[in-house]
């Protein structure tokens, strides 16, 4: 009779395929509950209507990638829960920015003719996602 394969058993235990802890579970659902509501509340602050350019979902998107950058830094010289990781950057950021919008949005631009727009949006958005996030740690790492 065959054995069995030994599927994940010669890998650590952090790479083996486990259910996820409870509470960073809800961690991440609680998290996600908050940063879909705040990214609703911009979005109906700027709404964007079809063809234009998508300045609330930018704004989300920039301010996301700075408060990751800022989080990132700030966690490292923290004492922090274990379910702070999960409820902030992947539950509240995750759902606040989110890169369905962002595809979207260029996907939009893109159908009504505005490859200029779109070029910069996709531009703005990444370019300056990185140097929001980059910003972000910076200043972190100045007040700490």
């Amino acid at each position: 009779m065959p054995s069995r394969p030994s599927i994940g058993r010669n890998q650590p235990e952090s790479r083996r395929h486990r259910l996820p802890n409870p509470t960073n579970l809800l961690a991440v659902m609680a998290g996600g509950l908050v940063g879909s509501a705040l990214r609703a509340g911009i979005g109906a602050l700027w709404p964007a209507t079809q063809g234009d350019f998508p300045v609330g979902s930018l704004v989300v998107n920039l301010s996301g990638s700075f408060l990751l950058g800022w989080y990132l830094v700030r966690r490292e010289s923290a004492v922090t829960a274990p379910w702070s990781m999960p409820f902030w950057a992947f539950g509240l950021l995750g759902s606040f920015t989110t890169f369905s919008a962002f595809t979207m949005e260029v996907t939009r631009l893109l159908a009504d003719g505005k490859g200029m727009a779109a070029t910069g949006y996709i531009g703005a958005s990444t370019v300056g996602g990185l140097i929001a996030a980059l910003l972000g740690q910076r200043i972190a790492t100045v007040i700490r």
